[in-house]
């Protein structure tokens, strides 16, 4: 690449950094902004229309264009959070250096796409029944998207999906109490875009975390997340056993299921309780409570490109 202090610059130098590739094409394999702002693909690309406009071969690279791209590059740096090295803008009739920082400035904010600062407001329902069993309790929470790009958008720029659990009331019983216990050891499980390590307003996210409870999951899928399922697979990511103090309950255990339907539009959770338990009095009772919370984006720096997500009114099915 020519672009270095004392060389003239050249569209190519201006393409590579605003597209990927001196051809102004796009290349989404390379740190350039209109990956991280617009399209991308995968684990890359917020959705956002303004994307930069490639610079035509042998056209003069004018200071307006260099001010949109650092502008662009702040306003990424701000919904990130990611520190930079602060360029200013030129102004017409400047005589335009080549920007030392500029090229380490774009990689760390290619790298730094998954993190943000801010998030939106929450999306809150709760599935619930009074009613008791003695098998298993299972439910299926959906996510639908209007689109397979508009669920992307929601997860790259910092969206989340979020579930708790609780069982409170009933009998007095040692089964009672051992689901109570599991469920709040069970604590917070929040599903994100991708595997990678990621900051959202502080807190360190993988593909499934969970935040809060005690105990450890004997399935946690941090790896994979979901902008990275294959559609119509299902992934076990969680899965916790009781620890109750009385034998015969260590084998009660709560999974969630998670797929994508073939057009990549609908997030699918299903959540399955199992209790195999045959110790008299064999019925679980009180109130069974899952929480689903959906947390959007943040629309600060960036415009709303993945719609409203809707969640189904899920029922729990009891055996």
């Amino acid at each position: 690449m020519t672009y270095t202090s004392g060389s003239t610059i050249i569209d190519d130098d201006y393409n590579i950094f605003a597209t990927g590739n001196g051809a102004g094409t796009g290349d989404n394999n390379v740190a350039n902004i209109n990956t991280v702002w617009g399209t991308g693909t995968g684990d890359k690309g917020y959705g956002q229309s303004s994307t930069l406009s490639p610079v035509a071969a042998g056209q003069t690279v004018i200071a307006n264009t260099w001010a949109t791209l650092i502008t662009r590059m702040t306003t990424i740096s701000n919904h990130q959070g990611t520190s930079i090295t602060p360029i200013t803008n030129p102004s017409s009739g400047d005589t335009i250096t080549a920007y030392s920082a500029l090229s380490s400035n774009i990689t760390s904010l290619y790298n730094n796409r998954l993190n943000c600062t801010a998030q939106g407001t929450d999306s809150t329902t709760t599935t619930v029944t009074t009613s008791s069993w003695n098998t298993s309790a299972i439910t299926t929470k959906t996510i639908t998207f209007s689109s397979a790009n508009a669920l992307r958008y929601f997860f790259n720029a910092g969206g989340e999906v979020r579930m708790s659990f609780s069982r409170s009331g009933g009998s007095a019983t040692d089964q009672n109490s051992a689901w109570t216990d599991l469920l709040t050891a069970g604590g917070t499980i929040v599903v994100t875009g991708s595997g990678t390590s990621k900051t959202h307003v502080g807190t360190t996210y993988t593909g499934t975390t969970k935040i809060g409870g005690t105990g450890t999951p004997t399935t946690l899928l941090t790896g994979t997340g979901v902008t990275e399922y294959t559609p119509a697979s299902t992934y076990e990511i969680f899965r916790q056993y009781s620890d109750a103090y009385i034998y015969v309950y260590t084998s009660l255990n709560f999974k969630i299921q998670a797929s994508l339907n073939a057009g990549a539009t609908i997030l699918s959770l299903i959540v399955t309780l199992d209790d195999a338990v045959t110790k008299a009095p064999d019925n679980v009772d009180g109130t069974l409570t899952m929480t689903t919370t959906v947390r959007p984006p943040s629309t600060t720096y960036l415009s709303n490109t993945w719609g409203t997500p809707t969640q189904n009114t899920a029922s729990w099915t009891l055996s």
